[in-house]
Parts: C-alpha cells; sequence; structure tokens
C-alpha cells in the first residue's frame, strides 16, 4: 500500500499537488488564526479581503468569496461586535456600508499576513524562486485556467 507521501510524489495530475498545497496551508494558517485572532477560518478570506482592498463593499466581497451577502454580513456583525471593523452609512448610497479595519483589526491582518508571507517564502526556497517570481507564473496559470473554462463553457 502506498502512503500519503508517495500518493503525492507521483501523481500524475496538477490539481492534486494544487489541493495538497491548499491543505498543508489551510492547516499551517489555521494554527495561528484558532489561537492567535478573534476571526474563524471561514471568515478569512472576507476579513483580509478588507485589508487588502480597503473600501470594498459586502456585494463585492461576497462575489469574492463565493459567499451570499447575507452570510458576509452575519461575518461583518461579528467582526463588528469583536472590534475587528467598523461599519458606516455610505452618504453616497444609503443601504451600503463603508466598512474599515479597526486598529485592532489592522494588527489581526497584519499579522496573518506576516504568516502568508512566512509561508510562500518557505515555499519558494524549496522552489528556489523568489516570490515576486511564484506569483507570476501562479497568476499566469490561475488566469489561463479562468481563460479556458470561459472559452469552453
Amino acid at each position: 500500500m502506498m502512503d500519503y507521501e508517495d500518493i503525492i510524489k507521483f501523481s500524475p495530475f496538477v490539481l492534486n499537488h494544487l489541493i495538497t498545497l491548499k491543505e498543508t496551508h489551510d492547516y499551517y494558517l489555521k494554527k495561528f488564526i484558532d489561537n492567535e485572532t478573534e476571526i474563524s477560518y471561514s471568515q478569512y478570506y472576507m476579513f483580509m479581503l478588507l485589508y487588502f482592498e480597503p473600501g470594498v463593499n459586502q456585494s463585492d466581497i461576497a462575489k469574492a468569496c463565493f459567499m451570499n451577502r447575507s452570510g458576509v454580513s452575519r461575518a461583518f456583525t461579528d467582526f463588528e461586535n469583536k472590534g475587528l471593523i467598523e461599519r458606516k452609512i455610505n452618504p453616497n448610497n444609503k443601504r451600503e456600508y463603508i466598512t474599515t479595519l479597526t486598529e485592532k483589526g489592522l494588527k489581526t491582518a497584519k499579522f496573518l499576513e506576516k504568516k502568508e508571507i512566512e509561508w510562500d517564502e518557505m515555499i519558494c526556497r524549496q522552489l528556489d524562486l523568489s516570490r515576486d517570481d511564484l506569483l507570476e507564473i501562479l497568476s499566469k496559470l490561475s488566469m489561463k485556467s479562468l481563460n479556458f473554462n470561459r472559452e469552453k463553457f
């Protein structure tokens, strides 16, 4: 019987390797999220989107995170109750909130960004690539995949 490492090592499919990277990344990051932050792992991507895209609205976050608006709204209420974000009604659109990270939220996001970079750098050392080079390669692959699906379906 093959062990897990052999299955990964000899897999003929790119997807198996990508899934392994995602799962091991998630395991690594979840330890820090669970032990050192007040967010849940399921809230991670929408929380970090607020950090990297200040001023993004809830509808755009829902689309980017493949969630419905009510799920984002619940998470934002949780973030607000924990003092991680502030929401103010948009004066140009009374049905929309302008959401910003508080000082506590920024501290949490910067901590998580540091952990992401540590993970990335570990991967890059294994490949003898710079982080920028790896991100460029992955971006090209992602866009190629997206365009392939758009052309086919």
